[in-house]
This record gives C-alpha cells, structure tokens and sequence, in this order.
C-alpha cells in the first residue's frame, strides 16, 4: 500500500504540463497503447515503465475514487493520456533546460487537465472528492 501511494503521489506531484505541450501530445491509440506502455518512465531509474506507472495511478484511484467497472475503462485512457504527456513533457523540458518552476507548471497543467477529464466520468461525489485533493496539492490550478 505504502509503494502504491508513493507512485501515486510521485505521478501526481511529476504530471502536469503546460497547455502548448498537451496540444502537441497525441492520445494514445489502442494499436499503440502497448508500446507506450512499455516505455520508461522517466523519473524512476528502476526500470518502471509508464505501463507500471498507469497500473499503480488506476489502483490508487480505483480505491479513492471507489471507481465502478463501467468507469475503469475510460479512467485508464484518462490516466494514459496523462501519464504520457508528463512523460513526454519532462523529455522536452529535459532538451530545453528543466527546472522546478517548469516541472510544477507541467505538473500542474497535466493533473488539472486530468480532473477536468474524469468530470465526464464521475457522480458528483466522486468529482467533489477529486477535485478537494486536487486543490489540496496544486492550489494554483484552475478546476
């Protein structure tokens, strides 16, 4: 439990990025979900891949979230999406010169982005719960 809320809370705290980059980022596919997940993640030198980084994230909210079987299909796209932004963000802010200030920016526009994707999925009370932490780690997002 203690691992899964540290990958939970280290994608989380990693995820964001600025609106320019997202719209760059191109959602993965299914013919290409594979791949992707087989990737590096690019913050853990212990050989996690965004695959492993997804499964834990989806866990995490599964059991926050209380996540029905009908909402985890589309909550894996949601958290793909966003796990391969982060990913791909922190690869052009390491070619361009990453610091904290950009990495919170990137995380923060990644995570509310996010939010604002799972608004189509959740009940109120799931959205409310969601929205409450989101504020809690990023107050300068925008829900």
């Amino acid at each position: 439990m203690n691992r899964t809320l540290l990958l939970w809370t280290l994608v989380t705290l990693l995820t964001g990025i600025n609106t320019e980059t997202l719209a760059q980022t191109k959602p993965a596919t299914t013919s290409t979900a594979s791949s992707v997940e087989n990737e590096k993640f690019v913050f853990l030198n212990n050989g996690a891949t965004v695959g492993m980084i997804i499964k834990s994230v989806l866990k995490a909210d599964r059991q926050r979230l209380k996540l029905t079987d009908q909402q985890l299909p589309k909550a894996k796209e949601i958290i793909t999406n966003a796990v391969v932004a982060y990913n791909d963000g922190v690869k052009q802010l390491k070619k361009t010169g990453m610091n904290q200030k950009k990495l919170r920016t990137l995380a923060v526009g990644v995570e509310t982005d996010k939010v604002h994707n799972y608004k189509a999925i959740l009940t109120p009370q799931q959205y409310a719960i969601l929205a409450a932490q989101q504020m809690k780690m990023y107050p300068e997002s925008k829900l």
